[in-house]
């Protein structure tokens, strides 16, 4: 089942449609957990937690990309689980260093982590997303938002782990010149 059908089903209030987001994205969705939690159980409720708040916010959501935005809510959901763990040992991990990578791309006075949950950069993220050939934008989500070292994306796709950080440091480059043009970074600072 495509994308806008499931959004359709969840428009109509249909329980099928969660069915089919699992059968479809259910996998990815906990590879992004366990990533983040390294824990199966953490994994499977930030999982759950994700389809509960798909459900609760289609409508009067309608998102543009079904995965991304379901991706979002299982990564966000991680971070928030993660984080409630509070213990010194666990945060002294890096589980959000690849997204502060990005932190460059914006001006200094903008708070990447704040703003990646509001809706308009959430928009140009989305755009950016679909501007990257396939291969690209698969290497960019498992790095940012899936947590996949170079090593881990290099051998699940079969590339040199070189070129696995060249398409990030290409894509990084490509989301800079995005934001530069919406307004989201300022040249001056940097």
């Amino acid at each position: 089942m495509d994308d806008s059908e499931i959004v359709r089903l969840l428009f109509e209030r249909d329980e099928a449609a969660l069915e089919h987001l699992r059968r479809k994205y259910g996998a990815k969705c906990q590879t992004i957990a366990y990533g983040i939690l390294k824990n199966r159980q953490d994994a499977e409720e930030a999982v759950s937690d994700a389809y509960l708040a798909i459900w609760n916010s289609i409508p009067p959501e309608k998102p543009e990309i079904l995965c991304a935005y379901l991706y979002k809510l299982v990564r966000n959901l991680s971070l928030h689980i993660y984080e409630a763990r509070g213990t010194e040992k666990r945060r002294a991990n890096a589980v959000a260093s690849p997204i502060s990578e990005l932190d460059y791309c914006v001006s200094s006075d903008f708070d990447l982590h704040e703003a990646y949950e509001e809706r308009e950069l959430s928009h140009i993220v989305n755009r950016f997303l679909k501007s990257l050939k396939d291969e690209d934008r698969r290497i960019f989500l498992c790095r940012f938002f899936a947590n996949m070292k170079y090593k881990e994306i290099a051998k699940k796709y079969g590339y040199t782990q070189s070129r696995v950080k060249m398409s990030v440091q290409r894509s990084k480059e490509k989301l800079k010149e995005q934001l530069i043009n919406e307004g989201y970074y300022n040249e001056k600072q940097y």
